[in-house]
């Protein structure tokens, strides 16, 4: 049910974005009221959807940073997410197609789901990623189904007693427009909104009023929750916890249940009411609430009330930004959309799993060079992922205390254990063809080594190499020096001590 009811976020999120933005009183002949709600009916659709986010950063603080760290907060300064095209079908079945683009350039990307699958497919890389859903009984599954529409039905009645106390903005106005939809003309209604965020503040304790004022709204609702809860099965109702089912049951007074619920909400009510008199004398309100932050919105709905096309646009620029030590200035978020063949006859087809795609039990082994290697090195993602994430690198650290220990010989010269360093590489040793042989393949830079034990000699790649010191025994492990595996492996090591006098060897190898 959370799988199915989640894949309807974004509907909602419209509506939350009618609520606060829009208010509810009736403007210009639209009821504002039916207008948020409408768009919880809406159970599939197409649309288009833009986001934007933009940063400005205190230049001044970010020039004193590292340079790699000032330039990848300049690159993430502004982010958009370009959904050109999204649908999802009254099973909850999904298939978005959009670009992520940022300094660095545009990202193209493909998420398609089902009810046993997701796959994602993203500009350069040679598999795509399969996510495997758990099966589920199709006996649950439609309880589930049935459940998530008794949800929506009660939240469609408990909305309405919450929508109805929001007031409007102080600029507020509404047109009829013919304007294009996905291409096509379409007579629609326009909601332009205006509000900052003092003004906000202002409307808080107005809603909280509203709300204390229509007592009749609340009890109102607190017979459509009980009365919804009655008729839940048994299993269900039992999530409620103990005693739930002697209050809701079949012959239970709704009445006087009604009226001791409503009279344990009216003091928390009042009570927030006198937290948020208190909070508004605090000198933290008017900087949370401050003229700074400004929302501006273009709603437009068609006769039906849908939500058909929308820009909304969020300007987070408070006094306290302008502090010196403030990192940022400003920020500016802004979205815009399209929604088209709204509860209409949407399909999206089964996801095709082909015979290279990458598992998620797969990625999660894989060491940051073998991931690296997934993607096409002209593609935007693998420069980011290789030259500002660095996920190829690799890097440990030794001791000489713990675990299987490294050392330093009387003449200075430093050994690591095969076994244990190799690990650390993400590299197993191999089965040895003679005794007292060492092998392992080194699958970032493509070598096949071969140590033996009292020996000056080894193998790479097929051809003989003479050592600096021999492979040697200690006990049950066998050591070779830094000096010989590090350069072989393209590795670099310091040793050194740290507070304690323990003795410790850094290793990092850039790939």
């Amino acid at each position: 049910m959370a799988k199915k009811s989640s894949k309807k976020f974004g509907i909602l999120l419209c509506a939350l974005i009618l609520a606060v933005i829009v208010g509810c009183q009736s403007v210009g002949g639209l009821n504002l009221n039916d207008m948020i709600l409408k768009q919880i009916d809406v159970s599939q659709q197409e649309q288009s959807q833009l986001f934007e986010l933009e940063i400005e950063f205190n230049e001044e603080l970010i020039s004193r940073e590292e340079p790699e760290i000032a330039s990848m907060v300049k690159e993430f300064s502004k982010i958009s997410l370009n959904i050109a095209h999204a649908k999802m079908d009254e099973q909850g079945n999904q298939w978005i197609n959009g670009v992520f683009g940022f300094g660095k350039g545009d990202i193209p990307f493909t998420l398609h789901s089902d009810s046993k699958t997701v796959r994602f497919d993203i500009d350069g890389s040679k598999r795509p990623l399969i996510i495997e859903l758990p099966d589920t009984d199709p006996a649950l599954e439609q309880s589930q189904q049935a459940m998530a529409e008794t949800i929506r039905q009660l939240a469609q009645k408990v909305a309405a007693y919450f929508v109805r106390g929001l007031p409007n903005p102080p600029v507020l106005s509404v047109d009829r427009v013919s304007s294009s939809v996905h291409g096509v003309l379409t007579n629609l209604t326009k909601v332009h909104a205006e509000l900052n965020g003092e003004q906000l503040g202002d409307l808080i304790p107005v809603y909280l009023e509203n709300l204390m004022n229509d007592k009749e709204g609340l009890r109102t609702t607190l017979r459509e929750v009980f009365q919804w809860a009655q008729e839940l099965p048994p299993e269900v109702l039992s999530v409620f916890g103990e005693g739930a089912d002697a209050v809701l049951e079949e012959d239970a007074d709704i009445d006087a249940v009604v009226e001791e619920a409503f009279a344990e909400l009216i003091p928390v009510l009042e009570e927030a009411q006198a937290e948020i008199a208190k909070a508004r004398e605090e000198e933290e309100w008017g900087e949370i609430f401050d003229k700074g932050v400004t929302m501006a919105a273009d709603l437009y709905v068609d006769d039906s009330l849908h939500l058909r096309k929308s820009f909304v646009e969020l300007i987070i620029a408070p006094a306290f930004f302008t502090a010196e030590d403030s990192p940022v200035r400003s920020i500016k978020i802004r979205s815009s959309g399209e929604m088209w063949n709204v509860n209409g006859d949407v399909v999206v087809p089964q996801v095709e799993v082909p015979g290279n795609a990458l598992t998620v039990e797969e990625a999660e082994g894989l060491q940051g060079y073998q991931a690296l290697r997934l993607f096409e090195p002209s593609s935007v993602l693998y420069n980011v992922l290789k030259n500002d994430f660095k996920i190829d690198d690799q890097s440990f650290v030794l001791s000489d205390e713990w675990g299987i220990p490294f050392y330093v010989d009387s003449d200075g010269t430093a050994y690591v254990p095969i076994r244990a360093t190799m690990k650390e590489f993400g590299v197993k040793l191999q089965v040895p063809a003679a005794k007292g042989q060492i092998r392992f393949y080194d699958q970032a830079t493509e070598q096949a080594v071969i140590f033996q034990t009292g020996s000056a000699k080894a193998n790479v790649n097929g051809k003989s190499v003479t050592l600096e010191h021999k492979v040697v025994n200690d006990g049950h492990f066998v050591y070779v020096s830094a000096d010989d595996l590090f350069g072989i492996l393209h590795a670099e090591y310091s040793v050194s001590d740290n507070e304690s006098g323990e003795r410790i060897m850094e290793v990092a190898r850039d790939l």
